[in-house]
């Protein structure tokens, strides 16, 4: 098997190109979009679902870490703020169930119907600060700021009421003290002193501090803070984006179809001779002549004369065009190199050596009764067999881009192309193809024709195909992109090593739809006709 001149490892740049990451998203765009829609509408709908909850909150001023600490001293009023630990030991306070089961009698509603209070320390750029946010949640703005509200009242009462019970306390004591000092000389000061503490005391019993305060009132809010349908759909739509990204590398990886040149390239390790547009007509005709497709006509040149680059210093006389399973375009192929050579001015000869399922004479659109089964049975002679399709004669510039005569305008180099068609189809043809009236006969039409064309059976589906593999001057391989896998490929080419005369030219990409995928394959000067194609050739 020989390797041609031309085929050249991809570069460093090639496999870090950035594309490379972004074909699996691009292939699989559409389930991205899904996912990334049915994310977003779906999170709308829950969110829109969900009751209005408002949020309401207010600032409450801490003066002293413990209001116990300021009874019987009034210049404990004055410390600093209150350490971090203090704050959250009020914080917890405020939320004791004593509270709570106040706060929900003062609103005349069942324990916890209300909705739901946060305490937490307000955090300053240099640590701790004196202040609590009281902030309460409910289903109604106006209940939610009477929660609120309610909350710091009770709170604070409870302090004054602690704190008030505390002096009074503290003088009782006070006041036993007093009374069971004696009256003496001796005791007048100490006397006075607990005298001092006792009024001391029953004015802060008579008029207690919380030694906290409240800054501002929490007022009804005015748009309910939850749910927020169109930022929970934007949010879906981003974690619906990753996800949608991931199940395309997802597919991308279970997914053996071979979908990019450079995949073809590198599965089957030759050179790919032309890469074939997606098409909407892969077969079209016009007053009963066959003509080449507008997005062919470049693709199949550049396959003529890279096949005889391939093919070097020796003539590319016969050339066979088979691929891996049915469906992949080969008699497409055939149909429309043999035009091109004709086109070239070449004498052309198609032989449909698919004697399962022939299909080049109805490309072609001719009907014969004798073909290649009767030739190598002897039962006719070739020449009695081949049907003219196409003699010289002017192609209609419109669809394939000639010019109505051969280059110069010299009619004599108008091509011409004939038809070996298959005559009957037979159940095992292995056996007549591999005959020596097989090799004669491809010896007799090398000397009559200028190229002569095979159209094969698939080599992956029978083994009709491995005996014309030795008597081809090249072989051409056929891969449509989305249909040919990668374990049909590597199977192709093990097979293909196997014949170790086989003359490799290359492989034919089919199919290729757009030219995201693979960048610098486009149709320079015919991308309008690939682009306006819808279906691809069969």
């Amino acid at each position: 098997m020989t390797q041609p001149a031309f085929a050249q490892p991809p570069t460093e740049q090639d496999r870090l190109d950035l594309r490379a990451y972004l074909r699996p998203v691009w292939r699989w765009k559409w389930v991205v979009v899904l996912i990334v829609v049915i994310a977003t509408g779906g999170t709308y709908f829950l969110s829109s679902r969900q009751p209005k909850q408002y949020v309401s909150s207010t600032p409450v001023y801490i003066v002293v870490a413990d209001p116990a600490a300021a009874v019987g001293s009034p210049e404990l009023q004055l410390l600093g703020p209150p350490s971090a630990q203090n704050m959250e030991d009020l914080a917890t306070l405020f939320t004791a169930q004593s509270v709570a089961a106040a706060v929900y009698k003062q609103l005349h509603l069942p324990l916890g119907s209300a909705g739901s209070v946060n305490i937490a320390p307000l955090a300053g750029a240099g640590g701790t600060t004196s202040f609590l946010i009281v902030t309460a949640t409910s289903s109604s703005p106006t209940l939610a700021a009477r929660l609120a509200n309610t909350y710091v009242a009770v709170f604070l009462a409870s302090r004054r009421s602690a704190q008030a019970a505390q002096a009074l306390s503290d003088a009782i004591v006070t006041r036993r003290a007093l009374d069971a000092l004696p009256r003496t000389p001796a005791n007048a000061a100490e006397r006075q002193t607990l005298l001092t503490q006792d009024v001391q005391y029953r004015t802060t019993a008579a008029n207690p501090s919380a030694g906290a305060q409240q800054i501002n009132p929490a007022v009804p809010p005015t748009a309910a803070s939850s749910p927020k349908p169109k930022h929970d759909a934007i949010l879906g739509g981003i974690v619906g984006l990753l996800l949608g990204i991931a199940a395309a590398f997802g597919l991308e990886l279970l997914d053996r179809r071979l979908v990019r040149v450079s995949s073809v390239e590198s599965i089957y390790g030759m050179p790919v001779l032309a890469v074939l547009p997606h098409v909407r007509r892969p077969t079209p005709s016009r007053d009963g002549h066959a003509m080449i497709p507008p997005g062919f006509v470049e693709p199949m040149r550049s396959l003529r004369i890279n096949v005889g680059m391939a093919a070097g210093m020796k003539p590319r006389r016969t050339l066979l065009v088979t691929s891996g399973v049915a469906g992949e375009g080969k008699s497409t192929v055939v149909r429309d190199l043999a035009l091109v050579c004709a086109e070239a001015g070449e004498a052309v000869l198609v032989i449909d050596a698919d004697l399962r399922r022939p299909s080049v004479a109805k490309l072609l659109g001719v009907e014969a009764q004798l073909g290649l089964a009767q030739v190598l049975r002897r039962e006719v002679l070739p020449a009695q067999a081949i049907v003219p399709v196409h003699r010289p004669g002017p192609y209609p510039a419109s669809q394939n881009g000639s010019n109505g005569a051969g280059p110069a305008g010299d009619p004599r180099l108008r091509g011409s192309i004939d038809l070996l068609s298959y005559g009957e189809r037979v159940a095992n043809p292995v056996g007549l193809l591999a005959s020596a009236e097989m090799t004669s006969t491809l010896a007799a039409a090398i000397g009559r024709y200028d190229t002569v064309i095979l159209d094969s059976a698939p080599l992956l589906v029978v083994s009709d195909t491995v005996p014309l593999l030795e008597m081809a001057d090249a072989v051409i391989l056929v891969a449509r992109l989305g249909l040919t896998t990668r374990d049909s490929a590597d199977r192709l080419a093990t097979l293909i090593q196997r014949v170790p005369k086989a003359n490799l030219a290359g492989v034919v990409t089919n199919d290729m739809r757009g030219n995201f995928l693979d960048g610098g394959y486009g149709t320079y000067g015919y991308g309008t006709h690939a682009r306006a194609a819808t279906t691809g050739a069969g």
